[in-house]
């Protein structure tokens, strides 16, 4: 069995790219972290201001994320997940696929075209420093290992075909 988790900034591509990417797949299916995380009303904290409530609430939505990802896999399905993994959640993103292959993909534009689709989405936006910091995050040595695409000048449908042929999918 097998996971894919598509990470990156905001205005990366990863949930069009997950989609895409899902979508042509016989048996798949697109997980966005951030839906189960969303499904908190009252009480729910933005990670745009961390604390101590916002990382309990976002462990448990990837809980939620990877026990549904494993109960898809487990009927056949190949579970496309996206969000966006921090440092030490990789660890933790493994030990919840204990068995599993598990392939991460960083979508990393540069800096300024992921600023300008941040700019232009039409769901939501966010401030320009995290979105920095972010990006800045995502230079680490954690993401060693990882597939890294850098973006920029692709369409939704070239980098979901350029992570499709990488991975063999």
């Amino acid at each position: 069995m097998r996971v894919v988790i598509i990470t990156g900034t905001p205005g990366s591509g990863k949930t069009s790219v997950a989609e895409e990417i899902a979508s042509r797949l016989g048996a798949s299916a697109h997980i966005p972290v951030d839906f189960f995380r969303k499904m908190i009303k009252g009480g729910y904290r933005s990670p745009h201001l961390w604390d101590e409530e916002v990382d309990r609430q976002c462990k448990i939505a990837r809980r939620a994320a990877a026990d549904t990802a494993i109960r898809l896999a487990l009927a056949g399905f190949t579970p496309i997940l996206d969000d966006v993994v921090a440092p030490g959640w990789e660890e933790e993103w493994q030990i919840y696929f204990l068995g599993m292959r598990v392939d991460i993909v960083l979508l990393q534009p540069r800096l300024e075209v992921a600023l300008e689709r941040n700019r232009t989405r039409e769901c939501w936006t966010v401030e320009e420093k995290v979105l920095t910091d972010l990006h800045a995050m995502f230079d680490q040595d954690y993401t060693a290992g990882w597939l890294r695409v850098d973006s920029s000048a692709q369409s939704v449908d070239e980098t979901a075909s350029r992570v499709m042929t990488e991975l063999g999918l």
